[in-house]
């Protein structure tokens, strides 16, 4: 109970007998905390918003504010206003909204219903922003059937409520309605003996705070061949329980959405936008009372399907003739909104490896070529400067080198005569000259070789 004025408040504690006969009845108060006293001995002091000294009263921020510095915040976007500690009177931090969640008010976070949750895949599940499944029949002892509706909010701002139905006692006595406003709430229903109506007996809390929403598959619903291997959507809620009626502290929730189009199919006119899928083991979604398990078989869990990557997947057929074919044919999940089309664009008959290839290899290629034009210029240079430097060596020689030559009879030179492979042209020259002076060491005159023989003049044996 928070104090929220200074004025003298008188608590009183009233206890009531069970009525039984086991015993003396026996009552234990084992500690009391007092705070924020008028003379002293309070625990601590609470932060109090006062508009000046004269204040005696104790203000608090409005919601999605906190308190710092004695001036009231508005909690920037995607944050709520909350408490530092549990027993904290009024929040004193802004607390950043959870994975996929957004606020704009800085009261709470709530789940859009158009994103992707974290992923590349855009989902709309505003068919579904709330909905309402029925678990199994279940029966008591004497025989009487009952079952659990659960009113879920999935996105959005808006909560659920969950009421229980007054009996005729409960009206005679003007007894308020119970109801529950939460995100997840539990309705046990009675169904009354001509089974057009139902009674709610009684009503529990599964959702004061959403924990977490996540893409994540939940090992009590494996994927079947017939789903289109998507991952599920799933919610995490949490409540606390106080009743000494079950040995839990808390409930928690997963919640899972999955994408399925043979409901769709089957009832295309019904009402009836999902189906509800508990675990094998455990008809009622749990095993336990502490953790419970649904999965919610819906066509509105399915991503958007659209015209560009959302809804298509893209097959690329073989360059013929400068001509392509492209496939588009259309998710699995996709295939009630969207059709296979078929586009033909130009192409090239070599891949983009190819391409690639053929291009290295033909700068490879001109590289060599000009390397061996560039080594072939280099090597006439040369011969051209060697040919420069033999016809230096005899300047008073009138006769052209080209012209120069000797035949030699078969008898008499035979066995001078040396045979040289691949000499080059400058060689033979050289050769030619120094069997010339051999043969004519003491006179510069030219000898005859023969009838057939060729003229060889040379320099004087002076000027040799």
């Amino acid at each position: 109970h928070s104090i929220q004025s200074s004025d003298e408040i008188t608590f009183i504690w009233l206890f009531t007998s069970d009525n039984t006969d086991e015993g003396v009845d026996e009552i234990r108060i084992y500690e009391i905390f007092v705070t924020n006293t008028a003379l002293g001995g309070s625990d601590r002091c609470v932060s109090c918003l006062t508009t000046n000294n004269q204040e005696t009263e104790c203000k608090s921020c409005a919601p999605g504010h906190i308190l710092s510095n004695g001036t009231c915040i508005h909690c920037p976007s995607s944050t709520m206003a909350s408490r530092m500690r549990p027993n904290d009177l009024v929040p004193t931090i802004c607390k950043p909204c959870m994975n996929n969640t957004i606020s704009d008010d800085g009261i709470s976070c709530y789940i859009p219903c158009k994103q992707a949750f974290n992923g590349s895949i855009q989902y709309d599940l505003n068919a579904i922003s709330t909905v309402e499944f029925h678990g199994s029949k279940l029966f008591t002892q004497k025989g009487s059937g009952y079952f659990h509706v659960f009113n879920a909010s999935i996105c959005g701002k808006t909560s659920v409520t969950c009421g229980k139905t007054l009996t005729l006692d409960e009206l005679q006595r003007s007894k308020k309605q119970t109801k529950i406003e939460s995100k997840l709430c539990r309705m046990g229903t009675i169904p009354n003996k001509n089974d057009t109506t139902t009674s709610v007996a009684y009503v529990d809390d599964f959702g004061e705070q959403l924990l977490n929403v996540t893409l994540s598959t939940s090992k009590y619903f494996p994927p079947l061949r017939s789903d289109y291997n998507l991952t599920d959507i799933t919610l995490v809620y949490r409540a606390n329980t106080s009743t000494s009626q079950t040995s839990c502290s808390e409930r928690i929730t997963f919640l899972s959405l999955r994408c399925d189009h043979l409901l769709d199919d089957e009832k295309q006119n019904s009402s009836i936008k999902y189906k509800l899928q508990t675990p094998n083991d455990c008809v009622t979604g749990t095993c336990d009372g502490c953790i419970f398990y649904f999965l919610l078989r819906t066509p509105f869990a399915c991503p958007i399907c659209d015209n560009d990557t959302n809804g298509y997947r893209t097959f690329f057929g073989p360059c013929k003739f400068g001509r392509q074919e492209v496939r588009k044919i259309p998710y699995p999940y996709c295939s009630h909104n969207l059709t296979e089309t078929v586009e033909t664009h130009r192409c090239s008959i070599l891949s983009l490896e190819l391409q690639i290839i053929f291009g290295v290899f033909i700068i490879i290629a001109g590289i060599l070529i000009l390397i061996v034009i560039i080594c072939w210029r280099k090597n006439r240079k040369l011969e051209y400067r060697y040919m420069q430097l033999i016809e230096n060596t005899n300047p008073d020689d009138d006769t052209p080198v080209d012209n120069v030559c000797a035949q030699l009879s078969d008898e008499e030179d035979s066995g001078d005569e040396v045979q040289f492979k691949s000499q080059s042209r400058a060689k033979k020259i050289m050769n030619v000259v120094r069997k010339a002076i051999r043969k004519n060491p003491n006179n510069g005159r030219a000898e005859s070789f023969g009838r057939d023989s060729y003229l060889l003049t040379s320099a004087s044996t002076n000027d040799a």
